[in-house]
C-alpha cells in the first residue's frame, strides 16, 4: 500500500482529537453526574469523569474513517472491529453509570467475538510449534479457543486499569510491538491502524497520566474504555498471529501482553483458592503491592512500565531470533511460576521488594479493581 503524501498527519490529529474530546467532555460529564466519586479507599480527591473511552473511540473512528477514504485499507476487518468496539464501549458506559452483572458483560463480549469471527473471518487456527516441532492445530476448537483467548485479553486489560496512566502505557507497549511486526511483514493497513490507535491513547494519557500539568488524572478510562482497548488488542493479536500471512507466532502475543496476563491469572488463582469469584473486587494487584510497600504512584508506574517493556523485548527477541517456539513458552511459564509464588509470598509476609507493607487498608487507583 502506497500511502498518500499527507497520511502521516492523521497521527497528530488522533492525539489532538482524543485529548480535545476528553477535555470537552469533562464539564458535560460533571453536569450530568457521570463521574467516579472519591471516597473510602480511593486516592483521587475530586469527582473524575470516566470519559476516556468515549474520547478514544470517537478520535479513532474519525481518523480511521479519514484513512479509509484515501487508502485502500481492508474495510472487511476494520469496520466490523470498530462496530464491535462500539458495542463494548456502550456496554461499558452502562456499566459505569448503572453497573452490570459480570454474566451479562461476558455474554455481550462473547457475542461481539462471534460477530468478529463471522464478519472478518479472523480466528486462531493453531498455536504454532508450542510444545514440539509439530504445529499445534486447533481444529474444531478454533472458534471457542479464539473466543476464550479474546475474553482473556479483554478482561485482563480491564483488571489492570487501576493506576493513573498504567492501562494507557500497557496498551502502547503491546500495540508498538505489534506495529513493529506489522511493518516487518509489510502489513501496512494493520500498521496504520495500530499507529492511529496509539495516537489516540497518547491523547488520552495527556489527561490521565501523572504529567507535570496533571497533579492527578483529569479523566479516567472507565470500563467503557478498558473494554474497548482490550478488544482492539485482542483482535489485532489474533489477526497478526494467525493465518498464512501471520506477522508473528501466537506465543509472541503472550509476551507483548505479559504484565496484564500475569497479574490477572495470579489474582484469579488467589481468589479461587479463597472460595471467591475470580472477578470479585480486591486490592491485591501488582500496583497495590508497590503502593502498600511505600512506593509512590510515579515509581509504581515506572517500575511496571519497565517490566512490561522488558517482557515484550524478550518476546520480540524470541520471534526475531527464530529460536524454537517451545523454548519461549517454557521460559514464559518459568517466569509465570516465579511471579505467582513471589506475589503469594509477598501478601503472606507483608513484604514486597525488600520493604515491609506500611499501608494496609488503602488503594491508590482510578476506582476500578
Amino acid at each position: 500500500m502506497v500511502l498518500a503524501q499527507h497520511s502521516w498527519l492523521l497521527l497528530p490529529l488522533g492525539v489532538v482529537l482524543s485529548a480535545g474530546l476528553g477535555w470537552l467532555l469533562i464539564p458535560l460529564a460533571l453536569q450530568l453526574g457521570w463521574v467516579d466519586q472519591p471516597g473510602a479507599h480511593k486516592e483521587h480527591d475530586a469527582a473524575t469523569p470516566p470519559v476516556g473511552g468515549l474520547a478514544i473511540f470517537a478520535a479513532l473512528a474519525t481518523a480511521t474513517g479519514l484513512l479509509l477514504t484515501t487508502e485502500p485499507m481492508s474495510v472487511q476487518f476494520f469496520l466490523p472491529l470498530l462496530a464491535g468496539g462500539c458495542v463494548l464501549l456502550i456496554t461499558g458506559l452502562v456499566d459505569d453509570l448503572r453497573g452490570l452483572s459480570p454474566k451479562l458483560r461476558f455474554l455481550v463480549q462473547i457475542g461481539v467475538c462471534l460477530w468478529l469471527i463471522l464478519f472478518t473471518g479472523v480466528y486462531l487456527g493453531d498455536f504454532g510449534r508450542l510444545f514440539s516441532s509439530a504445529v499445534l492445530r486447533l481444529g474444531w476448537l478454533a472458534v471457542p479457543i479464539t473466543i476464550f483467548s479474546a475474553l482473556g485479553v479483554i478482561n485482563a486489560f480491564n483488571l489492570i486499569d487501576g493506576l493513573d496512566g498504567l492501562s494507557g502505557v500497557i496498551f502502547l507497549v503491546a500495540a508498538a510491538g505489534m506495529a513493529l511486526f506489522a511493518a516487518l511483514a509489510g502489513q501496512q493497513a494493520m500498521l496504520w491502524f495500530l499507529l492511529l490507535s496509539m495516537a489516540t491513547v497518547v491523547g488520552f494519557l495527556l489527561l490521565n497520566a501523572r504529567l507535570p500539568w496533571n497533579r492527578h488524572a483529569r479523566i479516567f478510562l472507565g470500563d467503557s474504555g478498558s473494554l474497548l482497548l482490550g478488544l482492539l488488542l485482542a483482535w489485532c493479536f489474533i489477526r497478526l498471529g494467525s493465518g498464512v500471512d501471520r506477522a508473528f507466532m501466537p506465543m509472541t502475543a503472550v509476551w507483548l501482553f505479559a504484565v496484564p496476563l500475569l497479574d490477572a491469572t495470579t489474582l484469579m488463582r488467589r481468589r479461587w483458592s479463597e472460595g471467591r469469584s475470580a472477578f470479585s473486587a480486591d486490592r491485591n494487584h501488582l500496583h497495590h503491592a508497590f503502593l502498600r510497600a511505600g512506593y509512590s504512584v510515579g515509581q509504581t508506574w515506572t517500575a511496571i512500565t519497565l517490566l512490561a517493556l522488558v517482557l515484550a523485548a524478550i518476546g520480540i527477541g524470541f520471534e526475531l531470533s527464530k529460536l524454537p517456539q517451545w523454548l519461549g513458552f517454557h521460559v514464559f511459564m518459568a517466569i509465570a511460576f516465579v511471579y505467582y509464588f513471589y506475589m503469594k509470598h509477598s501478601w503472606v509476609s507483608q513484604r514486597f521488594l525488600g520493604r515491609h507493607f506500611i499501608h494496609h487498608d488503602f488503594v491508590i487507583e482510578e476506582g476500578y479493581t
